[in-house]
């Protein structure tokens, strides 16, 4: 089970294990600030950002006991996500728009194996982006 963690003001919200301090350590030792809030989640939302308002169903797959959901159209820029390993070797940090997600780098890596052989199964979401946009005014994609 994952918890989204809240901590207000300028640091980004962050998603982590329940029960497991690594994330709220880093933080606390990095910024002193403690979680404003907690909320129980079910699924981790892949989104490498770079396509708004789609429609596209995700795929939902499981990862070490983690649900994740990714739409078909981000699967071609999953390697764009930046992460961290904090010290230790054993948690990653990984930097998303709209949060920060802390898991181990054994779960990161199967979620990462999963989504690479599905990009390899759909069709680029690029090209998907580009059906989508063919024929309206005033859009020129490169």
């Amino acid at each position: 089970m994952l918890e989204l963690l809240d901590y207000e003001y300028e640091i980004r919200r962050h998603i982590t294990l329940v029960g497991e301090a690594v994330c709220e350590d880093d933080i606390k030792k990095r910024y002193g600030r403690s979680p404003a809030s907690r909320e129980p989640i079910e699924t981790l939302h892949l989104d490498p950002g770079g396509f708004a308002f789609t429609d596209t169903e995700p795929i939902v797959f499981e990862a070490s006991g983690v649900q994740v959901s990714i739409r078909p159209e981000h699967l071609y820029a999953i390697d764009m996500i930046s992460t961290r390993v904090l010290p230790g070797d054993k948690w990653v940090k990984v930097y998303m728009d709209y949060a920060c997600v802390v898991l181990p780098v054994q779960t990161w890596a199967e979620i990462l194996s999963v989504a690479h052989a599905l990009d390899q199964a759909h069709a680029d979401g690029r090209d998907l982006l580009a059906e989508r946009l063919d024929g309206l005014p005033h859009i020129k994609l490169d």
